[in-house]
């Protein structure tokens, strides 16, 4: 989908074949792809998913076991080279870490702050034995060249002859759990509304003291800034979209990354940064953008901006040059925050492993939750461990367009971690996502109109970021997610988590308040603050192992949680 309407989307190369395996453990985190939005004012045109299909509230979207969005039957049974000729890029994936979490962790609690070097080492280590079989497969058989390798994902992306090489000649290769293709993302356009360039400063919906716009406001960003003393410096947000334009007088870009299709680095010199398509800019605004015009249209202006291009010129993205994107992020990035506005329409497994894998480093993974509404969600946000973000308007009223529904785990996903819930739902916060006015591309002061849940995630990511710098990057990754959750504001009479709502609008003096309340003394070792509580029961009388219940988390409650180790956001 593209820029707030819902739209249907294509995705090629969705099937792909899998080998009976031990499920993933323990996911953490969400990566995301992408959403729709719509342009107000000023063309915009975003990248988006793939194909949807709705489901009822009590059922997921049928998904494939390990391939990309489409028919489970064809995801288990189909190869993706079959009917194919010369050569076929295809990823190869491997077993997984089982409990990645694990990793580097204190007393079983992730590490907090981004880059935990222990994590990644190992990672890396593990990803490289569980290739290495393959490799010298791949060295010893001609028509397969590996192309690239991806230690978040477990994963090498191959060229295979498929006149020669049969995937079931790949799935004997001693690891190798399932193979699929490098699913391409499709953007697709939209007629824009309004004007036809974007609105020139002053800043638009500026209340009269200049202070932030509306959707800042409505969370109660100012209130966190004067609260907590931060505007969120010392944290570092990672925008993995259609680029940053720096030549923006209210984006300050501190660093900058591009792939192209197979995952290779093009550049990561700020001075080539750009975006010719605006979603991100628009994106990076609402995160972390400032008050050049007199009103911040940033929920964190003081934080460290890392905008990530994953799309090429043609506006299309990969699987390869997303996980790419995210393993910069994660490392030469060091991010804290990773702000996923990006999706594909339905289930996908193929991105279970890299949101669990960085969200075990020590970064908070936020992603969009779609833009297809009632009964319908996106991948990564669908994911148990994603933070999924879902739209309300000024007056905290879900828009149609806005995705929700009732994950069934099994349905929806097929082998999927132990640790999950048999169901539950999506989005499991809301933030605003209406009429949403941050930073146009291609200009040095001018603003535009954008709605969707791509405009929501980014406030989420902003109160995660908000949250970072009042901890000092003291509390990991769970303590975040549940303080978000938990804090959440939830619509009148509400008493559990819906598919449209979440836990409810994010409140962001709240959800700091409590991430200071979970950090731990500044002697106990970093980590040990994360908490992994604060999802409460799924509506089948089963527990997803965290707290239930709305509101402000208490002092004496997150400190108690720390040790636990399950962080649960969503209860249906």
């Amino acid at each position: 989908m593209i820029d707030g309407r819902p739209r249907h989307e294509s995705v090629r190369g969705s099937s792909e074949t899998e080998r009976s395996r031990a499920p993933d453990r323990r996911i953490r985190a969400a990566v995301a792809v992408g959403v729709v939005l719509v342009a107000l004012a000023a063309g915009a045109g975003v990248v988006a998913g793939a194909t949807s299909a709705a489901a009822s509230p009590g059922a997921a979207t049928p998904g494939p076991v390990d391939g990309g969005p489409g028919s489970a039957a064809v995801a288990q049974t189909g190869s993706p080279l079959d009917g194919e000729n010369g050569t076929v890029e295809l990823v190869v994936r491997f077993d997984p870490v089982d409990d990645p979490a694990a990793l580097g962790a204190t007393d079983g609690v992730p590490a907090a702050g981004a880059n935990a070097s222990a994590t990644v080492a190992d990672l890396r280590e593990h990803a490289a034995a569980e290739r290495d079989a393959f490799e010298s497969f791949a060295a010893s058989r001609p028509g397969i060249t590996v192309e690239r390798e991806f230690w978040l994902a477990n994963a090498l992306l191959v060229s295979v002859d498929a006149e020669t090489v049969a995937a079931s000649d790949l799935r004997a290769v001693e690891n190798v759990t399932r193979i699929h293709e490098n699913v391409a993302v499709e953007p697709i356009e939209t007629a824009a509304e309004g004007p036809a360039a974007p609105t020139a400063s002053p800043q638009i919906d500026a209340d009269p003291s200049g202070r932030a716009v509306a959707g800042v406001r409505q969370i109660g960003a100012p209130t966190a800034w004067e609260r907590f003393g931060t505007r969120g410096a010392g944290a570092t947000v990672a925008v993995v979209d259609t680029g940053v334009d720096p030549a923006h007088q209210d984006i300050d870009l501190a660093g900058w990354a591009s792939f192209d299709a197979n995952g290779t680095l093009v550049s990561d010199d700020v001075a080539d940064a750009s975006d010719p398509d605006g979603h991100g800019t628009h994106v990076a605004g609402t995160v972390a953008g400032g008050n050049a015009s007199g009103t911040y249209i940033g929920v964190a202006p003081e934080a460290s901006l890392y905008g990530i291009d994953a799309f090429g010129e043609n506006g299309t993205a990969t699987f390869a040059g997303v996980v790419a994107s995210m393993e910069h992020a994660t490392t030469a990035a060091d991010a804290d925050v990773l702000q996923l506005s990006l999706g594909a329409n339905g289930t996908f497994r193929g991105f279970i492993t890299p949101v669990r894998n960085a969200r075990a480093t020590g970064t908070v993974v936020v992603a969009a939750v779609g833009n297809e509404g009632a009964n319908a969600s996106s991948s990564p946000a669908n994911a148990y461990d994603a933070v999924a973000v879902g739209a309300v308007d000024g007056e905290g009223q879900v828009p149609p367009f806005s995705g929700g529904q009732r994950i069934n785990a099994s349905a929806a996903f097929g082998s999927h971690p132990d640790d999950w819930p048999a169901s539950y739902v999506v989005p499991d916060v809301t933030a605003p996502g209406v009429r949403i006015p941050s930073a146009a591309a291609g200009t040095e002061d001018g603003y535009v109109f954008q709605q969707g849940t791509s405009m929501a995630a980014p406030h989420a990511s902003g109160v995660a970021a908000l949250s970072v710098a009042a901890t000092d990057g003291r509390v990991a990754p769970p303590a975040i997610e549940s303080a978000l959750a938990d804090t959440a504001v939830p619509p009148a009479n509400a008493t559990a988590p819906d598919y449209r709502y979440g836990h409810g609008v994010v409140d962001a003096p709240a959800a700091v308040e409590a991430a200071v309340d979970a950090t731990p003394p500044e002697s106990e070792p970093t980590g040990s603050g994360g908490t992994e509580e604060g999802r409460s029961e799924t509506g089948d009388g089963e527990t997803d192992g965290r707290t239930p219940g709305f509101g402000a988390v208490a002092a004496v409650v997150a400190v108690a949680l720390a040790s636990l180790s399950a962080v649960t956001r969503r209860s249906p």
